[in-house]
């Protein structure tokens, strides 16, 4: 009630939005409060008319709009998909259109997890982007895929709040994150990474395709919007090292390849392979390669594995048949996989992937083989770790 009774006490706030490329301020997010306290809990009480959540929020645009007018920064709005739906979506726009504010500039951000009649929003965000609006999905991560493949959004922002620390993370959260990287790509969309608050999710936004980022590390809201911010010189002293720890990693892992491949021509050349004794082979290179590998396997060039699996099972190796005759061609990495170790003429080490079986985190390094056949074999997570090949 004391919001409704006295609109002319909210006030608005402007939280920076770092760009990844330019560690320059590139936007701002706009944030309402009343007497120093945030209105978010206004605009999400069922008990609050939503006509007047909206006259609140038209209020804050106006607010945001006057300071922001003669500025080149994008900015984001927040909005509950019913805004938008009323009117055709023209109620939400009318204060930027009164001032003539360039709407190119604008990101009218929805929250994924309270979206509601998706089919008719659509339609509703095919009309702002033909005005030039731009829309963004917050917590875009807690929202369903099928959700964010029909409203479409221009920009994806994740939530990293729940990343305390690297080592707490669920094991279901950075594939998840992974998820959002790859619908972003398919989309076109930048990727904008809030609540960074230490340099461990810093880290994690700069290797996951982050675009832009906000949080406190960076950044606190001001009622003038910052042109310069604390995070413009986090992002000059830290991306650098990001870089090179990154970069000698590859590096690592291109030498490792390499040594690999070493190690496998030579066994070849031993003189001990035979094509008619494929599952001996194995156990011969098995005990060499110890604590390295954990399980081998040989296919043919088209995907049918002719060997049995061979693998360590407490202490010893073991051979087990199960698969003999399987056709691995399906899974997505076996051509890139094949047509990497043709052109290239040495094995290939793929990237990292948790084994389905194992629940461990592995890479498969794949070899050819005289007489068309391919040996795969996967390496050790405590090998890759020991090794720093895992972050």
């Amino acid at each position: 009630m004391d919001v409704m009774m006295n609109p002319e006490e909210v006030e608005v706030t402007f939280e920076p939005i770092l760009g990844a490329a330019t560690f320059q301020v590139e936007g701002y997010m706009v944030h309402g409060q009343f007497r120093g306290e945030s209105l978010t809990p206004f605009f999400y009480d069922d008990d609050v008319p939503l006509e007047y959540q909206l006259d609140i929020a038209k209020r804050m645009e106006r607010l945001a709009a006057e300071q922001l007018r003669d500025e080149t920064q994008f900015v984001t709005f927040r909005c509950r998909s019913e805004w938008i739906l009323d009117q055709g979506g023209e109620a939400f726009l009318a204060p930027l259109r009164e001032l003539n504010f360039p709407l190119h500039r604008i990101y009218v951000t929805l929250q994924g997890t309270d979206l509601v009649d998706v089919s008719r929003l659509s339609r509703v965000v095919q009309y702002y982007r033909s005005s030039g609006v731009k829309v963004a999905l917050d917590f875009a991560e807690s929202t369903s895929i099928e959700d964010i493949m029909t409203v479409a959004p221009e920009m994806l922002l994740v939530d990293l709040a729940t990343m305390v620390e690297k080592k707490t993370l669920s094991v279901t959260y950075p594939q998840m994150l992974q998820t959002m990287e790859y619908i972003a790509s398919r989309l076109g969309a930048p990727l904008l990474y809030k609540s960074i608050d230490h340099l461990g999710q810093l880290r994690y936004a700069w290797r996951h395709g982050g675009r832009y980022y906000m949080g406190g590390l960076l950044g606190q809201g001001d009622a003038t919007p910052p042109r310069e911010a604390k995070g413009m010189s986090v992002l000059t002293q830290e991306v650098p090292s990001f870089f090179l720890h990154d970069q000698e990693r590859i590096k690592r892992l291109y030498e490792l390849e390499f040594e690999l491949h070493k190690q496998i021509h030579d066994l070849v050349q031993s003189g001990k392979w035979s094509r008619d004794k494929k599952d001996e082979w194995l156990l011969h290179i098995a005990p060499k390669l110890e604590g390295t590998f954990v399980r081998y396997y040989l296919t043919d060039q088209t995907g049918f594995q002719t060997s049995a699996n061979v693998y360590q099972a407490q202490s010893n190796w073991t051979v087990d048949n199960t698969y003999r005759g399987y056709n691995w061609s399906f899974r997505p990495y076996f051509i890139r996989t094949m047509a990497a170790m043709d052109v290239r003429g040495r094995g290939y080490l793929s990237e990292d992937y948790r084994d389905f079986s194992s629940n461990e985190v592995t890479r498969t390094f794949s070899y050819p083989l005289p007489d068309g056949m391919f040996l795969f074999a996967d390496l050790s997570e405590e090998f890759l770790y020991q090794n720093r090949l895992l972050d």
